[in-house]
């Protein structure tokens, strides 16, 4: 049995549960901004509120979790089709239906529910979640915004969902898919922030891609979004540029799938646990008040299974070896890596040497480097004596002879190619750092490949190689994450031209609709 509620529109009074008003964002494409008006304070300045002569109504489930609150009239109106005949527009049921689904299927992994807005004044008429459906002009397709925080803890916080009122122009294959896609992923941040609001935007954006992927894996979402980070691999996993938020943070959905199907599917959620602020490891203690993610995924995965973060981030670059058509090479590998896209490489030529090699930590660079008639090819490290310390600590290379785009052979460096019938070898090149170490986010190794001969010529010291050179950023440099790829010889992994292709063109627009 359905409830319908109308309700005039009522005008509310500002939130103070967050204190003073935050400025604007300084992320305008991250959507749980605080914000203190709810859409029905026809009165003040938010970005998305009703029209002051809109006729508010409000539909939920009977005994429900969910406040769907919809007008027939005006530029926010919802589709009027009614085939069953209840008296209510069959998209806002069809909506109220999506997130009652969506709940139900978080709260059976053993998420904790958002908190309620019982103590919010304008709370949408009781303490159910709301979601508001509102006209994006296509700019976007809607947001969680938080509204208020607990007094006990000002990290956890309160909000609800403004969504798209009918998807005219989306390009959706339909209404219920636009309301799954958008549905899982909103309301996921809804469930973050009843853990930890203020985490960085890599961990909340990527974990939300990676629910919608598990809540309909026929979906592709997921698909669609993590091309970006596979095109910045370089990039420290838990460091988005400053600015807008990038597409990169959407696409670390794949570390987060690589979690679920290298360990287990309660993992992401275990983590979460772990990052309400004073719920840290105790392994951790500095780290305890104010959990960070990569470091507290290091002490779970101590703690739960029996391994590491730099044993998982090896792995992790290890299987992005095997995307595309090099999926089918290994049971190792994602399950549906064949979907996937590859990984950004870039060609050089053998022999090859670097120093120093500049590698952010928890990052990863692949080289692709044509055989060229070599029979056996190898790859080396070097700590650059010019440095202090050494970078070749917590660093690994991974190498894979391939041809024709599949690997041959994949194993961990040293080791001894058989290159005979290939006609590339690509080499990975990870730091397994979990963070900085002070201000230091990099390690600066050397870098040789070629053959056995010509690596351990490569490896003289510096003053018997004319080609050592002392500039930091030397070797591989990758564009700015706003730039175009650099152009590669066709068959490498995610190489492109100039401009924008499609794939990042399609990239671009699912941003945009994620949020304003």
């Amino acid at each position: 049995m359905t409830r319908l509620v109308v309700l005039s529109v009522v005008v509310a009074a500002g939130v103070s549960g967050c204190g003073v008003p935050e400025a604007a964002p300084s992320h305008p494409m991250h959507d749980t901004v605080r914000q203190e008006l709810r859409p029905t304070d026809t009165s003040g300045m938010q970005m998305f509120r009703f029209d002051p002569t809109d006729v508010i109504e409000r539909f939920g489930v009977d005994g429900g979790d969910f406040a769907v609150h919809f007008t027939r009239a005006g530029r926010h109106r919802v589709p009027a089709a009614d085939r069953n005949d209840s008296g209510v527009p069959d998209f806002v049921e069809d909506v109220a239906a999506v997130y009652e689904d969506v709940w139900a299927t978080y709260g059976a992994w053993g998420f904790r529910h958002p908190p309620r807005d019982t103590t919010v004044p304008s709370n949408g008429g009781d303490d159910r979640f709301d979601v508001y459906l509102l006209d994006f002009a296509r700019q976007a397709d809607g947001a969680f915004r938080q509204d208020a925080c607990t007094t006990a803890n000002a990290e956890i916080c309160i909000g609800y969902m403004v969504q798209e009122n009918d998807f005219a122009g989306y390009g959706y294959p339909s209404l219920t898919e636009a309301t799954r896609i958008l549905g899982s992923h909103e309301f996921f941040h809804a469930v973050q922030a009843g853990y930890d609001s203020s985490q960085e935007v890599n961990l909340s954006e990527g974990t939300a891609v990676w629910a919608t992927e598990q809540y309909d894996p026929q979906s592709d979402d997921f698909e669609g979004f993590i091309g970006a980070w596979l095109a910045r691999p370089d990039r420290s996993l838990d460091s988005a540029p400053t600015g807008p938020v990038p597409a990169s943070a959407y696409g670390t959905a794949i570390f987060f799938q690589f979690l679920t199907e290298r360990y287990d599917a309660a993992i992401v959620r275990k983590l979460w646990e772990h990052l309400e602020n004073g719920r840290g490891f105790d392994s951790e203690p500095a780290n305890q008040a104010n959990p960070t993610w990569v470091i507290q995924l290091d002490a779970l995965l101590r703690a739960e299974y029996q391994s590491t973060f730099a044993r998982t981030f090896e792995e992790f670059a290890t299987w992005n070896l095997y995307l595309g058509p090099a999926a089918a090479d290994s049971a190792q590998s994602y399950d549906n890596g064949v979907r996937y896209p590859t990984v950004m490489m870039t060609q050089v030529t053998a022999p090859y040497r670097v120093s120093p090699m500049r590698v952010f930590y928890a990052s990863t660079q692949y080289l692709r480097l044509p055989v060229d008639g070599r029979a056996s090819m190898t790859a080396a490290l070097f700590d650059d004596p010019a440095i202090a310390g050494d970078d070749t600590e917590g660093m690994v290379l991974v190498g894979a002879a391939r041809r024709q785009g599949r690997n041959v052979e994949v194993k961990r460096l040293p080791a001894t190619f058989d290159t005979s019938t290939a006609d590339e070898l690509v080499v990975a090149v990870i730091n397994t750092a979990r963070s900085a170490v002070g201000p230091v986010l990099s390690k600066r190794p050397g870098l040789c490949v070629g053959t056995p001969a010509e690596v351990q010529s490569c490896l003289l010291p510096p003053s018997m190689d004319a080609g050592a050179t002392a500039d930091p950023d030397a070797g591989v440099t990758l564009p700015s994450i706003d730039q175009p790829l650099p152009a590669v010889k066709p068959g490498c992994g995610c190489g492109m031209g100039g401009g924008l292709t499609p794939l990042l063109l399609l990239l671009a627009a699912l941003v945009r609709r994620r949020s304003p």
